[in-house]
């Protein structure tokens, strides 16, 4: 990868001297700022903005490595076959009219790569913009020159974007408006070979990289993403695009169905520590917060607690309210810190969190307010953040921000402004207070969603195990031949509990019957109520299909219900006898194989109404007991499983036993698509399969 940030020399392809065009504005970019040697491809001229320019790339003199092509889509593929003869590294394909247009131009792009793997050249894009290094003042992009000139705002934050002209906008306006501090800035377009996953490995280990970006859209590697992202050497920020659940359509399990595309990816991840943004500027905000490189100390339980030091007190209000919302709590404040702010403040005013300091500015003045006031709340232990507002305004309420803040940071608690004010004030207080270390924001809500953002993420994965004995790995080998022996696509009940019971995990006992004689006799042996289920191969859902009869309770209930099953036009091949359990909730839990990112269990709130709660959570497997723990604390209705209004709470040692022990089964027997237990009940802490299935997928 490092010759294409540090090429020896550049062929670019489609250069010309026509202005108000991209093979121009490449030249010309290359011309201000990269140190190497150009070289401009075109047939037409013999000379380009004082370069001699040369008819094809074989006739490119040494050195060269890199070549950057933008000439219509059908002329990329003949360009190829040169730059590989000539021995070049790697390609830019900087021109649209490929995979993004459909089936013909999918094909055009797929005779790129055979050529690029044919000769071991790498391609970057198509249909994108390149690279830009800050520093380095390289821009090897189509952009015009007088969109970065003078804006270049060298920082720590290296960009990924997938989109192409995109790019180029949302570039344009972090430079121009200095909003964020770039180190480099890609642009990866159609993935078709360089993809976010070889641009995170490399900037992993770039020197001038402090905090990678991305907006994606997918994840062809998503595995390996998940595995450089989790080794946590800097902080990673995603903005996933494209998050709808259409591809879950045509899934056989709930598991498949309630994991779409997004909800997986989000639980990856988590798992893995990435910060994840909703919109552009919430990535940016994420980012350009992160580069402060705060040190995030929170309680070891319980929420962030934040300082709000306000000159409003509805702003103080509103604060607070978004604070809630977010997962953030307002700090206790100390005693010793109370003390310090009632010296600052009027005898009449009380002193509470958020600290409405403006009668002690009209005391005092800004100055001393500011200073004394924040010293107070930086010391105090019980404070993890703060939150500070500031009104920015020119004449006699300019403030020398610098002098005012100088040494403030020092502590590295996360410092976050909302500022306010007159233009003229405002947008060089931005500036001073940025250039401190203290990010600043326009809206109260970004500040508290960036704040809880940077707690809630990036939480080390530990390891761990539950708390029972696992398996024998014998166990799993003779599981693993018992499914790849078996002819059916998906296992119903009885075959996935058994395979379960096998796991050592918890399963409700049942019998199989053949007539309502065998079903009388297994009822009576377990004592009523019991429930009845008929079993019909390759069917999942038996609840939909009227093949679940519950609480019944004498054997009068149970013959009407065998008959209604018996009298259907595909009457049951046999029937399931079970006891009925009295459980306090219902869970479900399950295992789907991902093509991106392989097999991942999930844990939700169950029963017949999963789909419509949609409450479940996502991780890789292999999981760990730290790794349940994580997800029971996502689940939106955590305090069922917590025990709510007296109810046993779920036994959680127990609970990530089943995790575990699903993921390690897809883990090891490749054959299993799917598992589906659902639901899995909870009986006086303890969780147990009521139902269950397991999708297998061909291994031809």
């Amino acid at each position: 990868m490092k010759f294409f940030f540090e090429p020896q020399g550049i062929a670019l392809v489609g250069a010309t001297p026509k202005t108000n065009t991209g093979g121009y504005s490449l030249l010309a970019n290359l011309t201000l700022g990269y140190d190497g040697s150009i070289y401009p491809v075109n047939p037409r001229y013999p000379e380009i903005l004082g370069l001699p320019c040369y008819p094809s790339v074989a006739e490119v003199p040494d050195p060269v490595d890199l070549a950057i092509v933008f000439v219509p889509a059908p002329a990329v593929p003949p360009v190829l076959e040169e730059c590989a003869a000539r021995g070049l590294k790697g390609v830019i394909i900087e021109s649209g009219g490929f995979a993004e247009v459909g089936p013909e131009g999918r094909a055009l792009q797929e005779r790129c790569l055979e050529i690029a793997r044919r000769s071991g050249m790498r391609l970057w894009g198509p249909n994108c913009m390149g690279l830009i290094d800050i520093r380095k003042r390289y821009v090897f992009s189509f952009i015009a020159p007088d969109a970065w000139q003078d804006v270049l705002n060298p920082g720590g934050v290296s960009l990924i974007v997938q989109s192409g002209l995109l790019a180029g906008g949302f570039m344009t306006t972090l430079m121009s408006h200095k909003i964020l501090r770039l180190a480099k800035a890609c642009s990866i377009g159609n993935k078709g070979d360089i993809d976010e996953t070889d641009l995170l490995e490399y900037f992993l280990e770039d020197d001038d990289t402090r905090v990678i970006a991305l907006y994606v859209e997918s994840f062809p590697r998503g595995r390996r993403f998940f595995e450089l992202a989790s080794q946590r050497k800097k902080p990673v920020v995603v903005l996933k695009g494209g998050k709808s659940a259409a591809g879950a359509r045509a899934a056989a399990s709930h598991t498949a169905s309630l994991a779409g595309n997004f909800e997986l990816i989000r639980g990856a991840l988590d798992q893995a520590g990435v910060y994840q943004a909703d919109d552009f500027f919430e990535l940016v905000d994420l980012a350009r917060t992160l580069e402060m490189d705060f040190e995030r100390t929170g309680p070891p339980q319980g929420k962030p607690r934040v300082a709000v030091f306000t000159f409003s007190g509805a702003a103080g209000i509103v604060t607070a309210d978004h604070l809630e919302a977010s997962g953030l709590a307002l700090a206790d404040l100390a005693p010793a810190t109370r003390q310090r702010l009632e010296k600052l403040s009027p005898s009449w005013m009380p002193v509470n969190n958020p600290v409405d300091f403006w009668p002690a500015m009209e005391k005092h003045g800004p100055e001393i307010t500011y200073r004394e006031g924040l010293a107070a709340l930086l010391m105090d232990p019980g404070v993890d953040a703060i939150i500070v507002h500031l009104f920015a305004g020119f004449g006699v309420w300019f403030l020398d921000v610098e002098k005012l803040f100088k040494g403030l940071h020092e502590t590295r608690k996360p410092v976050l402004f909302w500022v306010m004010g007159h233009e003229k004030g405002y947008h060089p207080t931005r500036l001073s207070l940025e250039g401190m270390g203290f990010p600043v924001f326009n809206e109260i809500q970004r500040v508290v969603r960036v704040l809880a953002g940077i707690f809630e993420f990036g939480a080390k994965r530990e390891s761990a195990t539950a708390a029972t004995a696992a398996p024998d790995p014998g166990i799993f080998q003779s599981l693993k031949t018992k499914i790849e022996a078996s002819r059916e696509s998906i296992l119903d009940e009885r075959e996935a509990k058994n395979l379960l019971r096998k796991l050592g995990l918890a399963v409700v006992p049942e019998i199989l019957a053949a007539d309502l004689s065998e079903v009388l006799a297994a009822a009576e042996g377990f004592g009523y109520p019991v429930v009845l289920k008929g079993r019909s191969p390759g069917l999942v859902h038996k609840t939909e299909a009227g093949l679940v009869r519950l609480d019944l309770n004498t054997a009068e209930q149970l013959q009407s219900a065998f008959r209604e099953m018996a009298d259907r036009p595909q009457p049951p091949a046999d029937y399931l006898v079970q006891p009925q359990l009295q459980g306090d909730l219902e869970l479900i839990a399950g295992v789907v194989r991902d093509p991106q990112f392989g097999p991942a269990v999930m844990l939700g709130l169950g029963g017949v109404r999963a789909e419509v709660y949609r409450d479940v959570v996502f991780r890789l497997a292999p999981v760990t007991k730290w790794d349940v723990e994580q997800m029971v604390a996502k689940l939106r209705g955590r305090a069922l499983l917590e025990g709510f209004r007296g109810a046993t709470p779920v036994n959680l040692d127990l609970l990530a036993d089943w995790l575990i022990r699903l993921g390690d089964l897809a883990c090891r027997v490749d054959a299993v698509k799917e598992i589906d237990v659902n639901p899995l009940l909870v009986v006086k802490g303890e969780p147990v399969a009521v139902d269950a299935s397991i999708v297998l997928r061909s291994m031809v």
